[in-house]
């Protein structure tokens, strides 16, 4: 695919979110948005019901509400002469009247001041003066860079807090040097410094990630390479199989400073992706001055089995909108997105936002976490889930049948300023309980098939409540299904996915027209060129039937590593 399509595609896919943002208002139709707000507001009612007690009463002359804070933290707090503690600092009985307020911090000036009380609660805030002397540094050859405790400072005479500081000093291609220093209130502290030229050497050469897939997009499936020189040089970076054979070479750029860092595709001369098997990477660097070369080796391998492509975490684990695959993610990788999506009608709103995290947990293990809220005209729902899959079957060459068991810990709440209320609605067939679940995916080519299957328990019946509106207490159980169909062309994935559960069990199944929600999705992710960042569209709802559904669209941003 050249640069040319995937910038095509890349700007096709940005278009698509905006007009889903666009349309998803007015894509709602009977009462289902209403259906889902109204059983939400109910909630949240029933959870503030009891009207709040009124605030225990103060003895006379004496109020609650003194707060302290400082920048920074942590200092000495003194009213009327008596040491109270640290800052953040709250006094919650004091009387009414004029109070000294002292405070202290080892390296700052003391601050003191008098704060009136009447009755009412009080924020004393004071930002700390620092005691201050100066440095001032006289250094070369060269490019000098000047640092204190490790925070680089300017050239020339700067300001540095009171006390012992330990100072650097160092140039390119010359040796660094350090030295404690001791500075004084308002005097200047001077150290001259020549550095010496140091010998040249390659040292910290690395490789983050030692196994990789070249069949994975863009950057993900580059060998990142990273390496530290003392001084000026030229290299050459050569690749050999277990034979020795040489099947890559390449000059590199001139060292100009410390530290080098560069991508390999994992290509041979010829530009085909490396075979999998163990391969060795050397770097071969001289000085400015010739002399014998400094040689360098780290070994790696190429595994086209580990697949690193961009997942959705939308019902609280990776795969599709509503359907999780059965793959896990690889040692060493992950991926962190961010997706939102909006609808309303003329009297409900619904904008649900989620953060998403995938990562591996240990091998053939993924671990996922998910967090995020739904905005609305009146409450704001938030929920979480953690997940766990394990792989016990993987296709060879990329082809055939995988499978994986899950378990997922999901929480959907509703917060009110008295209580905290289990969310009602099951709009993304994540209900609040503990699954377990089958993930099914048959891989042919770019193409997959998803199929889950498992079981939920909770301690809340998901839709019913009782006469004042609380979601009614369990426990109870029931199944879930989810399918979807994935398609992978690399720097561009794209999917549509469906979901929906039986009544609680024992009961009967919910498909179309029954009174449970059955929701579905579509969505594509493309993977900026020449980034990891992943660029997100969707377009997901529930339906019941042609007079009775509501539909959302949204966008997203991501990153995949």
């Amino acid at each position: 695919m050249t640069v040319r399509t995937r910038t095509r595609i890349l700007r096709a896919a940005l278009c698509v979110a905006a007009v889903l943002l666009a349309v998803s208002c007015a894509t709602t139709k009977g009462g289902a948005l209403n259906t889902v707000s109204s059983a939400r507001s109910s909630a949240a009612a029933s959870a503030s019901g009891n009207p709040p007690q009124a605030p225990a009463q103060n003895p006379p002359g004496t109020t609650r509400g003194l707060q302290v804070l400082t920048d920074p933290s942590s200092a000495e707090v003194w009213i009327d002469g008596d040491y109270k503690g640290l800052t953040p600092y709250v006094m919650e009985d004091i009387a009414v009247g004029w109070h000294r307020v002292v405070l202290r911090k080892d390296g700052y000036y003391e601050s003191s001041g008098w704060v009136e009380f009447k009755g009412d609660p009080v924020l004393y805030q004071v930002s700390l003066s620092q005691i201050v002397g100066f440095l001032q540094v006289t250094a070369g050859p060269g490019d000098v860079q000047v640092s204190v405790d490790g925070a680089q400072i300017g050239p020339g005479t700067q300001q540095v807090a009171v006390g012992t500081h330990v100072v650097t000093v160092r140039s390119f291609g010359y040796t660094p040097y350090s030295t404690q220093v001791t500075i004084a209130e308002k005097a200047v502290t001077a150290i001259d410094v020549t550095l010496q030229p140091a010998p040249f050497d390659v040292t910290d050469f690395s490789l983050p990630k030692k196994v990789v897939n070249p069949w994975n997009p863009g950057l993900i499936g580059s060998l990142e390479i990273g390496l530290s020189v003392t001084g000026p040089g030229t290299g050459q970076l050569k690749v050999t199989d277990s034979s020795g054979a040489v099947l890559y070479e390449r000059t590199l750029p001139a060292f100009t400073t410390w530290d080098q860092t560069m991508t390999w595709d994992v290509r041979a001369v010829d530009g085909k992706p490396l075979p999998d098997g163990e391969y060795t990477l050397t770097v071969e660097a001289t000085g400015p001055g010739g002399g014998a070369p400094v040689t360098r080796d780290a070994r790696f391998s190429v595994d086209s089995s580990l697949r690193v492509v961009p997942r959705s975490l939308w019902s609280g684990t990776s795969g599709l909108l509503y359907a999780p695959v059965a793959e896990v993610v690889p040692a060493g990788d992950f991926q962190v997105s961010l997706l939102g999506s909006g609808v309303a009608n003329l009297s409900a709103i619904q904008v649900p936002i989620e953060l998403g995290v995938r990562f591996s947990a240990a091998p053939g293990m993924e671990m996922d976490v998910s967090a995020g809220l739904v905005g609305t005209s009146d409450l704001l729902p938030v929920f979480g889930t953690v997940a766990a899959r394990w792989s016990v079957l993987q296709p060879r060459g990329g082809i055939g049948t995988s499978a994986a068991v899950q378990v997922k810990l999901a929480a959907q709440v509703i917060t009110t300023q008295d209580a905290v209320v289990v969310d009602p609605t099951d709009t993304f067939a994540n209900f609040t309980g503990l699954s377990v679940e089958v993930p099914l995916q048959l891989t042919l080519g770019a193409f997959s098939a998803l199929l889950s299957f498992g079981a939920t328990g909770s301690l809340w019946y998901p839709y019913l409540q009782d006469s004042s509106g609380a979601p009614i207490f369990g426990p109870v159980a029931w199944l879930y299904f989810r399918a979807g169909l994935l398609l992978d062309l690399g720097s561009v994935t794209a999917g549509i996915s469906a979901s929906t559960r039986t009544q609680q069990l024992p009961g009967g199944y919910a498909f179309l027209g029954s009174p449970i929600p059955f929701q579905a999705g579509a969505e594509v992710h493309v993977l900026i060129p020449g980034t990891r960042i992943l660029a997100s569209a969707i377009f997901a709802g529930e339906y019941r039937d042609a007079n009775y559904y509501y539909f959302m669209g949204g966008a997203g941003l991501g990153f995949l590593y």
